[in-house]
């Protein structure tokens, strides 16, 4: 069986937005789709998803000139 039950997250738990017929502690499967609005695209939401991983990114040390063309396929004779 299958229903659609429309929720928000309230920055801890998910709430549902209408009354839900579900006896307390039943299992249930769920499935998180988001609404056409959340995946319209927004360009300030977009900079600052871009802005946050840059802020986690780390410096993996190698070295630029290791990154080269050159240097990277020299030797698998490519």
């Amino acid at each position: 069986m299958s229903v659609v039950i429309r929720m928000h997250f309230d920055g801890k738990v998910f709430v549902p937005d209408q009354p839900v017929d579900v006896p307390v502690n039943e299992p249930l499967d769920f499935e998180l789709k988001q609404t056409p609005e959340e995946l319209a695209w927004d360009p300030e939401k977009a900079k600052a998803a871009i802005r946050r991983i840059v802020a986690r990114a780390k410096p993996v040390g190698i070295p630029l000139e290791a990154l080269r063309r050159e240097n990277m396929y020299e030797d698998r004779g490519l």
